[in-house]
């Protein structure tokens, strides 16, 4: 797997420089050159298209917040005069959000660069008229639709604009419009993509030919949410392209998708290739971790001491009814949550918990405990939260240790993140097939969730399965992927009662709200109904 390693930096530096820089080479390099004297090689497309990527290194920001936090496995409790902002944080998990909040701003800000870089590079190639660079055009077309269904799911009725240089403020399109567009975008375009794998440096981190039958596959999942029609069969046909075509694996353990020398992992099909020098922008390190967790890893920040899991979704993980599997067994759940009874899931180590330790091995002491937190001022992370708000102690909820922390972390982490991973598709088509037979215990639906169960998970197959049971296995195996919001709206929870959620009166709250400072500069665009 480490084959690619960190090389890919070295061929693909044209947009880690962007990233670091947040300038845009080509704003400068077209001041100097015409396209006839400078199209000519493919280092010199790749310096130009890699503008359009640059975008992505937001992508675990405001855009996971808005899809993880408003669900029922991510919270970020107000500790105090910590993580108040305003009550924002506080309205994702209560879905009382705002067209005023910073975060659906923040989302809709960074898809919409994405999208305006990809119109202007796609303007600027199409003049050359060769057979490479209308090769990168399709590239930046199907990127360009990917940033498009991210809003379309995210906000619904957003304006269409793939003309650069026409100015004029857009009208909001429709859903139906939009999705109509990203399915005609990408079928029209993902066959000029190369049919490149994980372990491809020249293609790693770039949109290719099964990073568009993905995005397929996803958009078809939820075409019933969308458009009102559902389009199963679409949906298993696109997670066959990517599964019969040998390119990837289920990894032999679950964290070596998520470990910091993860560049190139068999399952990554689309992967955002993080560097805590060259390529920042994955913090989580700071989101999640207590300030005294700069201790354990030697961290030159100290962390912000915020997000955490909901403890029914940390729960999921340990199955009460079963014997002791291969990762031990626990004695029951005590009152705060944590485990004393039933088979542990490898993929607990998803969460940090217990208590925490500074590099040396000494028991690490918060020296700002809450004088009601019974656990005393030695660090110990509990899955119980007290309360949302205002007072949730320092110290709990279980912290997201998805992916590694290391020695010498920075405020950003060096560990790729997976935008599309095969066990994903895995999972895709176990539900399109389960659903079009109105069959939960279809044998090739059960297969497909239990290959990612046992040899993930590390613990028995499912005998049966209903909807319950698929969507509690796909939270486990997708947790802080950016997904559950959508996996809820279509399982139709996503507006009942859970841990810190009442339930919701409307469902309007199932698209977020088009920001203010949109609608404000827009004189066009209408705000969605119920905001």
């Amino acid at each position: 797997m480490r084959l690619v390693s960190k090389t890919i930096f070295s061929a693909m530096s044209f947009f880690m420089v962007a990233s670091c820089t947040k300038l845009d080479e080509t704003d400068v390099l077209y001041d100097q050159v015409t396209t006839d004297q400078f199209f000519k090689t493919d280092r010199e497309f790749l310096s130009a298209v890699g503008a359009a990527y640059t975008n992505l290194y937001g992508y675990r920001g405001s855009f996971v917040n808005v899809n993880e936090v408003t669900s029922d496995e991510i919270v970020v409790p107000t500790r105090g005069a910590d993580w108040g902002d305003g009550g924002h944080w506080v309205r994702l998990k209560l879905h009382t959000y705002k067209p005023t909040d910073s975060e659906i701003n923040g989302a809709w800000n960074n898809l919409y660069a994405g999208i305006s870089t990809c119109n202007r590079l796609i303007s600027t190639l199409e003049p050359v008229g060769t057979d490479q660079s209308k090769a990168y055009i399709a590239e930046l077309k199907v990127l360009r639709a990917i940033y498009y269904y991210w809003l379309l799911d995210t906000y619904g009725n957003v304006p269409l604009s793939i003309d650069f240089k026409n100015t004029t403020p857009p009208p909001n399109s429709t859903r139906q419009q939009i999705y109509d567009f990203i399915e005609k975008e990408i079928l029209d375009n993902v066959s000029q993509l190369p049919k490149s794998g994980p372990n491809d440096q020249a293609t790693y981190g770039r949109v290719n030919y099964y990073t568009g039958y993905a995005a397929l596959a996803k958009l078809y999942l939820n075409a019933g949410i969308y458009t009102g029609t559902a389009q199963w069969d679409k949906a298993i046909s696109a997670c066959d392209t990517i599964i019969n075509s040998g390119k990837y694996s289920l990894t032999a353990n679950y964290k070596d998708n998520f470990v910091k020398e993860n560049t190139g992992a068999s399952e990554f099909i689309w992967a955002i290739p993080y560097d805590q020098v060259h390529a920042k922008g994955f913090n989580l390190d700071m989101q999640t971790l207590h300030q005294e967790s700069q201790r354990t890893y030697n961290v030159t920040a100290q962390p912000w001491n915020g997000f955490a899991s909901v403890q029914e979704f940390y729960q999921s993980y340990i199955d009460p009814t079963q014997n002791p599997g291969p990762q031990g067994s626990v004695v029951g759940l005590d009152p705060k949550g944590t485990p004393t009874t039933g088979t542990l899931d490898k993929r607990l180590s998803n969460f940090l918990v217990g208590p925490q330790y500074d590099a040396t091995g000494k028991r690490l002491m918060d020296g700002a405990v809450d004088a009601t937190d019974p656990d005393g001022p030695q660090l110990t992370f509990t899955p119980y939260i007290n309360e949302l708000q205002p007072g949730a102690w320092r110290q709990s909820g279980a912290r997201i240790g998805k992916w590694e922390f290391y020695n010498g972390m920075t405020d950003n982490m060096s560990n790729d993140f997976a935008i599309f991973r095969y066990a994903d598709f895995l999972l895709v088509k176990a539900e399109a097939v389960a659903r079009k037979n109105n069959n939960w215990n279809h044998p090739i639906a059960l297969a497909l969730v239990n290959q990612i169960r046992t040899q993930h998970g590390g613990v028995a197959p499912f005998a049966t399965m209903d909807d319950k049971s698929f969507l509690a296995e796909r939270g486990r195996e997708m947790f802080d992927e950016a997904y559950r919001r959508q996996d809820m709206i279509r399982f139709d929870n996503y507006n009942s009662s859970f841990r810190f959620h009442p339930a919701d009166a409307d469902k309007h709250v199932n698209i977020l709200p088009i920001p203010e400072a949109q609608i404000n500069s827009n004189p066009n665009l209408k705000q969605n109904p119920g905001y």
